[in-house]
């Protein structure tokens, strides 16, 4: 009985120093560089995930729009289609690739280290915790029906991927993911498979070792009560930053619940009715005029933003720490990094070129003469 008494005092006075070691972050209102992850830019900028559930399953994503590149128009196109067996990606498939992503960050960009073909992400079991949900069978069933549906997801592009190391738009098709293994699934030689892993595709991580990444606060977005209010969050980040001369972002009503992988209503009020949930947690306001609405950033926004700055500066910093390898044959130019964020309309770019005392029109005919593709991230 004594003994009893004795462990249940040494359990509680360890639960509490774990109490007291949690209370500094806990109560801590800036969140810490661990709480930002950084996904490959087109997973929010492009519809890959159907959030919908009155959308029709069988039809994907079909997104055609003319943009102006260098005074010339171009078609964009982009498509997703289900899959017959596996069907749309949906909420969890998003959640999956954004842990997919954080994992890529942590053991791997922010360590200077390229990102592998082959990932492993680890045991199902911690990749489920990480996913901030309880592991039983039931967990564990849909988070492997969500790594193989990313599998078989088959994303068209004419003209709408961008390639961040060629400073190319490509036309292609190609999968969200190359392919995947998981724990004691059969290894195709007679054995188990003992890790979970997955395999990029060659695109996406030719991107994400060149830090063609958005940066998103996780706990922001998970504090989020909506799907749609979670996948609207990086968009207004991303188009807000852009649109930050005018201190709002106009968006038409159809492109963004393409967008947002939504069902496109004909009626305003159903268009309202739909978006009304979603518009919370990352704007001081917003305002419907006829098809379109206007977001306003508000003190959420600002305050992101400077975490988002300080986080890429301290990246930089780590990066430009590096001495260059003694094979390179070919001089740094420090221009290049911000006049490639002015040529693909990146957000960063005005920032960038500023620190560099460029002018618009001065970058434009350093593109030129460097050879640099002037794009368009429309």
């Amino acid at each position: 009985m004594k003994e009893n008494t004795k462990r249940a005092r040494q359990k509680a006075d360890l639960g509490v120093q774990k109490i007291n070691q949690l209370l500094p972050i806990i109560q801590n209102n800036e969140p810490g560089e661990n709480v930002l992850v950084r996904p490959e830019m087109h997973m929010f900028l492009r519809p890959y995930f159907l959030l919908d559930k009155h959308a029709n399953k069988a039809v994907g994503f079909d997104i055609r729009e003319i943009v102006a590149v260098n005074g010339k128009k171009i078609e964009r196109r982009w498509c997703v289609k289900p899959d017959d067996e596996y069907g749309m990606p949906g909420p969890i498939e998003r959640d999956v690739l954004l842990a997919i992503y954080e994992i890529a960050y942590e053991d791997y960009i922010s360590k200077g280290i390229p990102v592998p073909e082959l990932m492993r992400i680890g045991s199902l079991r911690n990749f489920i915790h990480r996913l901030g949900m309880s592991y039983c069978g039931k967990t564990a069933s849909k988070v492997k029906l969500a790594l193989k549906r990313l599998v078989h997801t088959t994303c068209k592009s004419e003209n709408s991927f961008f390639d961040k190391t060629r400073n190319l738009f490509l036309t292609e098709a190609f999968q969200l993911l190359g392919g995947v293994g998981i724990t004691g699934e059969s290894d195709g030689k007679g054995g188990t498979i003992d890790e979970t892993y997955i395999i990029f595709n060659d695109k996406v991580r030719k991107n994400l070792n060149a830090r063609y990444l958005m940066v998103i606060d996780l706990l922001l977005l998970r504090r989020l009560k909506s799907d749609i209010a979670k996948h609207l969050y990086p968009l207004l980040s991303h188009w807000l930053w852009r649109s930050s001369q005018q201190g709002y972002w106009r968006v038409e009503y159809k492109w963004l619940a393409e967008h947002l992988g939504l069902k496109v209503c004909d009626k305003i009020w159903r268009a309202k009715d739909q978006l009304r949930d979603a518009n919370e947690g990352y704007i001081c306001d917003y305002k419907w005029d006829g098809w379109n609405i206007l977001y306003f950033a508000g003190a959420t926004f600002e305050k992101d933003q400077g975490r988002r700055v300080n986080a890429r500066e301290n990246t930089k910093e780590k990066t430009t720490a590096k001495a260059p390898t003694k094979n390179s044959s070919v001089d740094y130019d420090p221009l290049v990094p911000a006049l490639n964020l002015f040529a693909t309309g990146h957000p960063m770019a005005e920032r960038a070129l500023q620190e560099r005392g460029l002018t618009l029109d001065q970058a434009e005919a350093l593109c030129l003469e460097k050879g640099i593709y002037r794009g368009s991230s429309a």
